[in-house]
């Protein structure tokens, strides 16, 4: 009897694999084939029925592909400079239905929606009367639909679709995969100075960037990456926010190779991070050391370690001194008017355009100005701050003004109060789990960092390219929700190599 059950768990083995090597090998035909002047059409003919079969053998690995194509942005950038249709790219997070028919026709599992749920659904509800009540409804109404797609859909399709600490690991490596290859891309542009490529949009720039004295005494323009995403500092944001998961997975991994890989995976990642030159991000990570340093997460040994590693980084990287050296300019904009005209042109843009975005929420403290409207009253308002005049319409370069301006102070309660539970919860899963799972714990620790430096990098940068904050707060709750379990009932140890 045992017999026969090994040699059909060989057979099921085999075809597993045989189906997977069968697929390869469809995926490289059709990839000749569109190279070779094809149609693409025939790429999705045969795309089709390997995607089915795929999210049938091993539907986790929708969830892998999924995360990995909406955070490097792949989609987005093959209809922004290689014609697809953008009616395919709406569809990627559609990747998820597979897992989530698996666990409830299949398995038949319920279906997940924790408490912070609600509270992204309360978000939305304040968000449909907002658009109720704005200058443009149907402008206003437009863009909560995409808010609703990119925030709360994907919320319950990624929580629904990570049940396991496996595809939950699976899931952190295919994030981290997407921080090391983009990284790598962007760093190559960097120190071979190729800015007139953009890599066929994976290594988009800003080629006015920022103006640096280079060691002979000439100043010179430094250009700054916006990788794939083609915004230089939200760029910096998603690459810094990998950094916990790398350290998490590099500490975490039992076998060497794999250690050795999260380690230069994370290398890369802090690489495509360096090469925006992103204020805002330094700033954000700062704010993140603080507060973990209050809640006792860094030991003074892990300080130091970051000390030194800062001053070899500023070594190699000198353009940084000039960057961090310029927000000292900051502080101009709290005293005379002349001196306010002598501070760096952004920050004083950007002051301008906080206190537009608070004097709008100080008249609508409600329910804000309608989704997506406070750029029509950034002008308006923008004259009342006295620090820079601003032409057309801007944006609110703060997370919480900009929330507020558009949804009121009830849409950005119930926005924190989400992101306040799963943090709640994160902590208390790594207070519990940090002598008998230490796995579990520095991965619910990694999430704790990587909304922390959301939040705090928020501080300069607007409510805007929400699907990643999405995703890895979809992440954060899965975790929080998985170990909410006393022994949930896949070991979170396991390898990478036992995801396929």
């Amino acid at each position: 009897m045992e017999a026969s059950s090994n040699k059909s768990e060989a057979q099921h083995i085999a075809y597993l694999w045989g189906s997977w090597f069968a697929i390869t090998c469809l995926w490289i035909l059709a990839a000749f084939h569109v190279l070779s002047g094809a149609s693409p059409v025939w790429l999705g003919i045969v795309v089709l029925p390997v995607v089915l079969v795929a999210g049938y053998l091993k539907p986790h690995l929708a969830t892998f592909a999924c995360v990995f194509l909406i955070y490097s942005n792949l989609p987005v950038v093959a209809a922004q400079f290689h014609g697809l249709p953008y009616a395919v790219v709406a569809m990627t997070p559609a990747m998820l239905l597979l897992p989530l028919g698996y666990f409830l026709w299949i398995k038949e599992e319920g279906v997940i929606f924790p408490w912070e749920g609600m509270l992204v659904v309360g978000m939305v509800v304040v968000q449909s009367f907002g658009v109720m009540f704005s200058r443009a409804p149907d402008e206003s109404f437009t863009d909560l639909v995409r808010s609703i797609f990119e925030g709360l859909g994907l919320f319950f399709l990624v929580i629904n679709a990570i049940r396991t600490p496996v595809i939950l690991r699976g899931s952190l490596w295919a994030l981290l995969a997407t921080g090391a290859f983009m990284g790598a891309v962007t760093g190559h542009q960097y120190f071979t100075n190729n800015y007139q490529s953009n890599y066929g949009g994976l290594a988009q720039a800003d080629q006015l960037g920022f103006s640096e004295v280079n060691e002979r005494g000439v100043s010179i323009v430094r250009a700054r990456s916006a990788g794939p995403v083609g915004e230089k500092n939200r760029y910096a944001q998603n690459m810094l926010m990998l950094l916990p998961i790398g350290v998490c997975l590099a500490l975490t991994e039992r076998k060497h190779w794999l250690k050795y890989a999260a380690w230069a995976a994370t290398g890369l990642t802090v690489i495509g991070w360096a090469v925006t030159f992103s204020r805002g991000s330094v700033v954000g990570l700062a704010g993140t050391i603080v507060v973990a340093v209050f809640l006792g997460y860094l030991r003074p040994r892990v300080l130091v370690a970051m000390g030194i590693a800062a001053v070899l980084f500023v070594a190699v990287m000198p353009a940084y001194r000039e960057r961090i050296t310029s927000l000292l300019a900051a502080s101009s904009l709290l005293s005379s008017t002349q001196s306010a005209e002598e501070a760096d042109g952004s920050l004083r843009s950007r002051a301008t355009i906080m206190m537009a975005a608070a004097n709008v929420i100080a008249e609508n403290p409600i329910l804000g100005v309608g989704q997506g409207m406070f750029p029509y009253y950034a002008r308006e308002y923008g004259k009342k701050s006295g620090y820079s005049v601003l032409q057309g319409n801007w944006e609110a370069h703060n997370l919480y003004l900009g929330i507020g301006a558009d949804s009121g102070l009830l849409g950005l309660s119930c926005f924190l109060a989400a992101i306040g539970v799963v943090m709640v919860r994160l902590h208390r899963i790594r207070r519990r789990l940090l002598e008998s799972n230490p796995t579990a714990a520095l991965i619910a620790t990694a999430f704790v960092f990587t909304l922390l430096i959301y939040l705090m990098s928020g501080m300069f940068l607007h409510y805007s390219y929400i699907r990643y904050f999405w995703l890895l707060f979809a992440m954060a709750s899965a975790t929080a929700t998985l170990y909410a379990q006393k022994s949930p009932s896949v070991p979170a140890s396991r390898g990478v190599s036992e995801l396929f």
